[in-house]
């Protein structure tokens, strides 16, 4: 080596070790400086190509625009020079007084957050364009243009600029002539004239020289950059005020708010946080727009999620851009700047935004909590992070802190004063220990305010005296319609089904017609009207059902026996029944009321659909539990079974298509339904195992059964009680709602239509016959529309209007919930409501025979389809329902207009007293019925994702899996991705916090062992490494994709949306985290990654399908009309899990630490919609020996805080008595003394 090249690695050496050794310090440095002869610029060696720019930016300009410049770096061929002097000026400005410099006043500033640590890590990760310069030690052999020595005399702010010319005028003389800027806040042109290969700029000039040397920057991308970094520059160097600094401001008073509310200046709306980005935040208000709250500028102004807030527009000037749309946002429980770094770049355009200027209401004010951290200075008071990412931390005041490590803590927050950070709180409860599982149970129940005690004695008072041995009193059959001998009826439900609350029947009438009838278990005739039980179970609202455990919102006396529809046992029931002609075209007639019943088979759906495909109905010996579904099934009625089924399956695919040609009801039946994951428990009801729930065609006829008698229930209350008729109410969705999926339809070149449910089942229709040979596919689409849809509301009809009782997702006008009384409130309010209206008698003509029915005609039924079921509503919710219909009326009718009352000029039924039923559910009642139930139900369906996401995070503790997954959106640094064997979403970051990219190298081409050891984030993966030099970016175009690019990859990484790829899903362990942290999914190499799913214009039909001609076949047949095999299993999204999943790498790989001993118990298996026997859990109507241990050792220890007390109430009683003798003795002698001394003076006078 040269000597000059040896010297110029030694100084290149050197500059180096400034970033790292002075650069990171935080004060003014004030060392000694010594001069360094520089022959030869190291730093700009190699450097004299053509078109290159140079940037030398002042000290101001880093600390104003560090975001601007990385954007620069990043998107352009700029070079920056990181100078030493402007870093003392940077320096000198946070901590100095106010400055004087010629006709400018230079006022302390503050800082930006973590500022030394990103600039310094941008000069490392750039390291080819952004150089470090020490300047100030720095001397040309022969002269120098300033004397650098000389600071004494001059300034610190004239020094910095003399230096900015000082190292612009070394760049040229050893360069040659580049294209050289200066850039500074100041205006220098009149101070220091410009040269030629100089040029002075401030900001808008040099983003105008900036788009005419690089033609591919985006002006207005720049220019909101620039505006968004002078914003927050702006708001941080305020005058520092406490208020100032805690970002908040003074609230509105009221008339202030009453005054702008009236005049449209301010808006009301509820502030939603995001849960990807817990800095941002968006209010939906009464005018109809959505705008941005940032609280990175201080905007939530004290308020908490769910608050309803009253916002104050900010002017166009001022709009901010979500990061959260442009890039995947870090989380850091101990970290207050959540994925702040400069790498965050946001040049998304600006969207409108508000802040919060008042709050109108306060929602929740109690959270779960946990210390993280020891009190730092302040022993008296601690901070706490709540489990809820969208909750701000809190500050707590204790000198017992030391109680509160490593446990679930349970917080009040009192106040949040204007010149503090945090809210202010005390702790409530010490819930449990941090990743027991009973302590996270719980935690869960109280994030969702979830107070479910044991039944009360009145309630349990109200129960049958004889218990489970209880049966039908004979006068109670002779008020009943008894259909017991004359009707084979059955039900199909989930394994292990405790509370069977629905049965059927489908029969053949002797002039040919059909008879079909719904019946639901008798839930009123057990509850008495305003009873306890009532009063209780109206306040419950529903069950619960959790992964381990449920609810019951009825005692399980009730519904796990007397209410519910068990097989081989008679059963008081609320029937519906309607007779059809032979081609299901009309309903002849219709009857409802209270029956008797006996269940002859209480099937499983995979009994059920082995029936109809001529397959055993019983696998193997099992034998279920005692009072559940799924019985060996007698082989005497498998015959007769399977003619019912199969008239069933007929009847079910006439009422779905129907619905779907005229009512535009949207299929949903495979999206988001992630409930219908299955959890095998061990002993310890740890997760072992975790499987998806097989979707079957019979599932979607049970559901659209469901369907038919829901809706002709709600046209029946409808119609006698207009103003008090509790129904169902989904309101239509708006097309801007829709985005998401629009994309990724856009992204399979399929044409999207949302502007009402009929459109959008028509897209949906078009994206399944483009996928028709991937279901996954089809489920991520139907995903995606259910995510983009509004939830179903109960309301009372005389409280809205005629236009909002329509159900938008099924296509239907009026909808209600009446066939599950067991396990929700609304549907025995609607029995009630039912049976008090006017019923028709039976009718003897309809003679009903238990034998010598025919076969039924299939020739019309049309071919097989997907049957809709809405999320959270279907299989096992029952929330489908069909308009009700005249009889001899078309079924079409039935889906698009009011028909008449199919009970007019229908003679009463003897309900004794319930006839005061309607009378006591009036209008009020039930709109308050209603308030409750809707928040009952929300709560019960988040509490049951959020348990079945506690779930997943344990499984996912112990067992590292390896899996397909699909793209579904791109951002800066990563990208989210479906993956359904898990039904479930996620980011895939390919960057770290620092913009470091960590990738499986042979994504690059690249041997598994190029680069570096990844970072702790990226350390779960096994085959991720950091990728030194390398850039992660999302290009914008027609194609947009984002790529990964290194200098040594033999190609490039792209992946666009619907790309396929194999992920890695782990979790790491959580026995000190704050949250319960959610899966992490790493991206992994494999052969097929990136491959994207090819579509099938064609949508060829299934092999096997349920068609008309072979229906008509199996009429023909001997074995009595039976239904061929194979028939086309609805679109859904497991369907083809087997072919999706790839043989993991680990599989069930077991981290050391958390390995239980003793053997899993593959029994324990339960599914997220409850209805099921749980093990050895038992259903809490009275309280368990661990509640009741637990309530004691409360009692205890109150009763012992009561006795120390009063024992520190008697100490200080006494030593406040003896201190008041003391004070009174002392006070007399003081008297007396003085009285002496007076009467001396007296004397002496």
């Amino acid at each position: 080596m040269t000597p000059s090249l040896e010297r110029t690695s030694k100084v290149l050496e050197d500059d180096r070790l400034w970033i790292y050794r002075d650069f990171v310090k935080e004060k003014l440095r004030n060392r000694e400086r010594y001069w360094r002869p520089l022959s030869d610029l190291p730093l700009f060696v190699g450097k004299e190509s053509s078109g290159t720019c140079w940037v030398v930016p002042d000290g101001i300009i880093w600390r104003k625009y560090l975001p601007f410049l990385t954007y620069l770096v990043k998107e352009s061929q700029c070079n920056l020079l990181l100078l030493e002097s402007a870093v003392d000026l940077m320096d000198y400005r946070s901590i100095s007084p106010v400055v004087e410099c010629d006709d400018h006043t230079w006022q302390p500033e503050k800082s930006a957050p973590q500022e030394r640590s990103k600039i310094s890590k941008l000069a490392t990760h750039f390291s080819g364009r952004v150089f470090p310069f020490c300047d100030l030690s720095i001397r040309e052999e022969d002269h120098d243009e300033f004397d650098m020595m000389a600071y004494a005399s001059i300034s610190i702010v004239d020094r910095s600029q003399h230096a900015l010319m000082r190292t612009a005028g070394l760049l040229r003389q050893k360069i040659g002539n580049p294209k050289i800027m200066i850039l500074s806040t100041q205006d220098l042109r009149s101070k220091y004239p410009s040269e030629d290969g100089f040029q002075l700029c401030q900001m808008d000039s040099f983003i105008t020289e900036l788009l005419a040397l690089h033609t591919h920057l985006d002006e207005e991308v720049l220019m909101n950059l620039k505006r968004s970094c002078e914003e927050e520059y702006k708001v941080r160097n305020m005058a520092r005020s406490k208020s100032i600094e805690s970002k908040s401001r003074e609230f509105l008073s009221e008339d202030q708010v009453r005054e702008g509310l009236k005049t449209k200046t301010l808006f009301k709306g509820r502030l939603e946080v995001s849960k990807h980005n817990p800095k941002e935040g968006t209010v939906a208000t009464s005018d109809g727009g959505t705008y941005f709250i940032d609280q990175k500028l201080g905007y939530f102004n004290r308020s908490f999620h769910h608050d309803v807030v009253v916002v104050e527009v900010l002017p166009k000037t001022e709009w901010g851009s979500p990061v959260g749309k442009r890039r995947l946002v870090h989380h850091r429980d101990d970290d207050d700047e959540t994925g702040a770094t400069s790498f965050d770049v946001d040049s998304t355009p600006p969207v409108p935004s508000a802040r919060v200027v008042a709050i109108s209401e306060s929602s929740r004010r109690r959270f779960v909590a946990t210390m993280v951290d020891s009190p730092m200075n302040d022993e008296s008071a601690c901070i706490v992070t709540p489990m809820d990412i969208r909750i701000p931390k809190i500050r707590i005041k204790t000198n017992a802190w030391k109680r509160f490590v490593g446990q679930r803590l349970l917080i009040q927050v009192d106040s949040w004063d204007i010149d503090s950070n945090y809210p202010a709180g005390h702790c409530h409860e010490i819930i449990g220990p941090i990743g027991d599982l009973e302590t996270e149970i719980t935690c869960l129940l109280n994030e969702h305010e979830l107070h479910l005690e044991p039944f009360s004695a009145g309630a349990l008072a109200c129960l049958p005296s004889e218990g489970h041995d209880w049966s039908i009193p004979p006068e109670e059959i002779e008020k009943r319609r008894d259909l017991r001998e004359s009707h084979r009826i059955f039900s199909v439900d989930p394994p292990g089904c405790q509370d069977i609350d629905d049965t059927m029947h489908a029969r053949e009438l002797p002039n040919g017609d059909i008879e079909i009838g719904v019946h639901i278990a008798d839930v009123t005739h057990f509850v008495p009207h305003n009873s306890p039980l009532d009063l209780e179970a109206q306040v419950r609202g529903t069950t619960f059902y959790l992964v381990d455990r449920r609810f019951d919102m009825l005692p399980s006396l009730l519904s796990s026996d007397l209410c519910s529809l068990h097989g081989s046992t008679d059963r008081l029931a609320v029937s519906t029944i309607w007779t059809f002609s032979r081609d299901f075209k009309e309903v002849k007639s219709f009857w409802y009321g209270r029956t008797v019943i006996h269940n002859c088979q209480a099937m499983t759906y995979g009994q059920a659909h082995n029936i109809i495909h001529d397959q055993p109905p019983d696998e193997g010996n099992k034998i279920p539990p005692p009072l559940t579904a799924g019985a060996p099934v007698d082989p005497a009625n498998i015959k007769h079974l399977k003619k019912d089924l199969t008239v069933l399956t007929q009847l079910a695919r006439k009422l779905r298509k129907d619905r779907e040609d005229i009512g535009g009801a949207v299929d949903l039946s495979s999206g988001d339904q992630g409930n219908e994951l299955k959890f095998t428990l061990d002993k310890d009801n740890n997760p072992v195992q975790v499987t998806a729930k097989k979707q079957m065609e019979i599932h979607n006829t049970i559901a659209e059964l469901m369907i038919l008698s829901n809706t002709w229930v709600a046209k029946t209350i409808y119609n006698k009680s207009p103003d008090s008729a509790l129904l169902r109410n989904h309101r239509s969705v708006e097309d801007s709602r829709f985005e998401d999926l629009k994309a990724v339809l856009d992204a399979g070149k399929i044409a999207f239509d949302g502007k009402d449910n009929m459109a959008l089942a028509n897209s949906l229709k078009a994206a399944e016959t483009a996928t028709k040979s991937n279901s996954t596919m089809q489920s991520l689409f139907q995903s995606l529309a259910t995510r983009a849809m509004s939830e179903a509301q109960y309301v009372c009809t005389g409280q809205v209007g005629k236009d909002q009782l329509s159900h938008y997702g099924l296509g239907l006008q009026k909808y209600t919930h009446f066939t599950s009384p067991i396990r929700r409130y609304a549907d025995v309010v609607v029995h009630k409501q039912l049976l008090s209206a006017a019923a028709p008698p039976i009718n003897s003509s309809d003679a009903l025979i238990a034998e010598g029915r025919t076969k039924v005609d299939p020739a019309l039924v049309p071919d097989s389809k997907t049957i809709s079921i809405l999320s959270g509503e279907g299989i096992r919710t029952r929330d489908q329902t069909f308009e009700t219909m005249d009889e001899t009326e078309p079924i079409e009718n039935l889906v698009v207009t009011d028909s008449q009352d199919p009970t007019d000029s229908q003679d009463p039924p003897d309900l004794e007293n319930e006839s005061s039923v309607v009378r006591v559910y009036n209008p009020r009642l039930v709109a308050k019925i209603c308030d409750t139930l809707n928040r009952q139900n929300r709560m019960a369906k988040l509490s049951s994702m959020e348990c079945q996401h506690l779930f997943l995070s344990i499984y996912f503790r112990k067992h590292v899996k390896v899996t397909r997954a699909v793209v579904v959106d791109l951002r800066a640094n990563g990208f989210w991705v479906y993956i359904p064997l898990f039904d479930m979403r996620g980011p895939v970051y390919l960057s770290d916090i620092n913009g470091r990219v960590q990738v499986d190298p042979r994504l690059l081409g690249l041997d598994t062992s190029a680069g570096e050891d990844p970072t702790l984030a990226f350390a779960a993966s096994p085959f991720a490494r950091m990728i030194p030099s390398s850039d992660c970016r999302l290009v914008e175009s027609a194609d947009k994709h984002l790529k990964v690019t290194a200098p040594k990859a033999k190609s490039p990484y792209t992946v666009r949306v619907l790309d396929v790829v194999t992920v890695q899903i782990s979790c790491d362990s959580w026995d000190v985290r704050a949250r319960i942290p959610m899966p992490k999914i790493h991206l992994i190499a494999d052969s097929s990654s990136g491959k994207k799913i090819s579509f099938n214009a064609s949508g060829q039909t299934s092999k096997g399908a349920i068609t008309s001609s072979t229906l008509q076949d199996a009429k023909d047949d001997t074995n009595d009309g039976a239904v061929p095999a194979n028939p086309q299993e609805s679109a859904s999204m497991y369907n083809e899990l087997v072919k999706l999943e790839t043989p993991p790498v680990l599989i069930d790989f077991p981290f050391a630490s958390n390995i239980r001993k003793g053997k899993s118990d593959a029994s324990r298996s339960s599914v997220i919609p409850g209805r099921m026997v749980f093990g050895g859990f038992r259903n809490p109507d009275t309280r368990s020996a661990l509640q009741e241990a637990s309530i004691e050792e409360a009692a205890e220890s109150a009763e012992q805080r009561r006795a120390q007390a009063i024992a520190g109430m008697a100490r200080s009683s006494e030593y406040d008595t003896t201190r008041r003798i003391e004070m009174d003795v002392t006070s007399r002698m003081q008297r007396l003394q003085a009285n002496k001394r007076n009467t001396r003076r007296a004397k002496g006078k």
